[in-house]
């Protein structure tokens, strides 16, 4: 699909993300919907998570959630998620290295997120943007962390 895609930070609406959640749900390899409450988990999301969301018109093709904590230096990815429509365009790269840019704005020391063990899509993502694995953990998760590297 060749769409001009905007990103943009923290505009949608919690109704607007729980569009974007049932449009992506099928693509989560353990149902989103299945795991949490779609309109409590939006809500949290639009109130509490730094947003880079990139648009297509106005419907929200890819979303990356993040929680910071200033005070510890460090920041939790939340969510990672485009519309089947919008995969293999890079998106998800784009709010991920917009994400990362914003972090070392912060001077955040480290970025942690967790991936289903299967997703190596994800994972290889992940690793593009320097992420590693974190040392194993019991379940069906991998945990990875970014850590910021001063020069």
């Amino acid at each position: 699909m060749n769409t001009l895609l905007d990103l943009r930070r923290e505009h949608a609406s919690a109704e607007e993300i729980v569009a974007h959640f049932l449009g992506c749900d099928a693509a989560f390899l353990a149902h989103l919907r299945a795991r949490v409450n779609l309109p409590d988990y939006a809500s949290k999301l639009q109130t509490r998570a730094l947003r880079f969301e990139t648009w297509s018109g106005t419907r929200l093709a890819g979303l990356l959630a993040v929680y910071h904590d200033a005070a510890a230096g460090t920041a939790y990815i939340s969510n990672v998620s485009v519309l089947s429509d919008f995969c293999r365009q890079g998106i998800a790269s784009q709010m991920l290295t917009a994400c990362l840019a914003h972090a070392r704005q912060l001077d955040l020391r480290g970025i942690t997120l967790e991936v289903a063990s299967e997703n190596q899509a994800a994972i290889a993502l992940y690793r593009r943007h320097d992420f590693t694995a974190l040392p194993a953990t019991d379940g069906p998760r991998l945990r990875m962390q970014w850590q910021f590297q001063h020069r």
